[in-house]
């Protein structure tokens, strides 16, 4: 009777499987999903071992039978390209976090372990005292391996040192709601240590206000709160160059832009830096019938608002610096900063949209829009012109704000400082 239930389950298994192959087209979904790319994608190029990926999870298609298990299985090829824009959905409790906007730890691999270089400030990690020089050598129960693996759904051999470093930092922000478990290597020793899920602190901070700001000294300092797509935050900033009244220099704060957010919002910002109008940007945009390097190179310009500023001015970048982030933060390098203080940006390539993937049910995100320096560098090849190991020191000091306050002052005085080439 046993043998019998057995053979009956396995059967059943076996003609439940062959009847979801017939009403979901798993070869003809992954077809769809790869000519959109091709479409659509203008970083399509730049992808590392692309070709051998797409090979690869061609292969793994044969145990797909449904559209969620498709979408799951996407995710992780899409992984492979390293770019925080490129995203599938719909997003489910079991999914990833969606990076930058959920991680709150920056680390590298080295020698299978996670070795911290930067953490959010008032992030969960920061909260728990996490700081840059430990190490993480397991997540949630998972070795450091294991855990990157997961992410990328490919043995560790085959991923670059980028796709593993990216998939790190995926892995060590978590599934979207659920709690981290690390375990946690500083110079007291090795413990355990529980986080609650990183986009709880996201979710609490779009309660609050869309920017803080203060003074130091005789500076002005204005950081954004991750709501660079919210339309109050024209006005929030508008209200806080009037709040801190008169002062000598402004420090402009994006290292906390990780969602990104849109030009309707940047652009009025971005005004205030300038008495005419001015470009910030440039961009080439990929179509269905014009790939991005045949498209015209098109300018963007921002016009000017009031109060204007006129006085000395640095901006804050980062690891959370993305998208429009990363865009304003060219632009305000374009429209005559002091500096640019901070760490690499996060990379969220190009402007995106959104596409529908009829055959999955799904969608996908995606830069077609290649956006550019006005100087003509790749927005996603700009780094800071004052380059910081990290915000945070292993004290918790936010070094990069240190820096800037000391060099702002420094240019107000009429001095420099030997070996830093600051524009005038």
């Amino acid at each position: 009777m046993r043998t019998v239930h057995a053979w009956c389950f396995g059967f059943a298994l076996f003609s439940t499987n062959a009847a979801l192959a017939k009403t979901f087209d798993v070869n003809g979904a992954w077809k769809q999903l790869n000519t959109v790319l091709a479409t659509h994608y203008a970083y399509l190029e730049d992808a590392e071992n692309h070709q051998a990926v797409e090979q690869a999870f061609r292969k793994k298609l044969n145990g797909v039978y449904n559209k969620q298990d498709f979408i799951d299985l996407s995710q992780s090829y899409l992984r492979h390209f390293t770019d925080p824009h490129l995203n599938l959905g719909p997003l489910n409790e079991d999914d990833y976090i969606v990076y930058p906007t959920g991680a709150d730890i920056f680390a590298v691999f080295e020698e299978n372990i996670a070795v911290v270089l930067d953490v959010k400030r008032d992030s969960a990690a920061d909260i728990e005292g996490i700081r840059p020089g430990n190490k993480i050598s397991t997540v949630n129960g998972q070795s450091i391996v294991s855990a990157i693996e997961d992410v990328m759904q490919v043995e560790l051999s085959r991923l670059t040192d980028a796709q593993k470093n990216y998939a790190l930092n995926i892995a060590l922000g978590g599934k979207r709601y659920q709690p981290r478990r690390f375990k946690l290597i500083t110079k007291q020793g090795t413990s355990e240590m529980l986080l609650p899920a990183s986009y709880d602190a996201i979710n609490a901070l779009s309660k609050g206000d869309t920017v803080l700001y203060k003074k130091i000294e005789e500076l002005g300092y204005i950081r954004f709160n991750n709501a660079m797509g919210n339309s109050h935050t024209v006005a929030d900033f508008k209200a806080a160059l009037q709040a801190l009244g008169q002062v000598q220099g402004y420090i402009i704060d994006l290292r906390n832009t990780p969602s990104g957010g849109n030009t309707g919002v940047a652009e009025p910002i971005l005004g205030h830096f300038s008495t005419t109008a001015a470009a910030y940007q440039k961009y080439r945009i990929q179509t269905p019938t014009i790939h991005y390097q045949r498209a015209q190179v098109e300018t963007a310009n921002t016009q000017p608002a009031q109060p204007s500023i006129q006085i000395p001015f640095i901006a804050l970048a980062g690891r959370w610096t993305g998208s429009i982030g990363e865009g304003m933060t060219i632009g305000l390098d374009a429209l005559g900063a002091i500096a640019v203080v901070g760490t690499p940006m996060a990379d969220l390539l190009g402007g995106i949209k959104r596409l529908s993937l009829d055959k999955s049910d799904a969608w996908i995100e995606l830069g077609f829009e290649r956006l550019y320096h006005v100087d003509g560098r790749y927005r996603e090849d700009f780094e800071p012109t004052v380059i910081m190991p990290g915000d945070m020191d292993e004290n918790g000091n936010d070094v990069t704000l240190e820096r800037a306050v000391f060099l702002l002052k420094q240019h107000i005085d009429g001095k420099r400082e030997v070996g830093i080439q600051l524009a005038v």
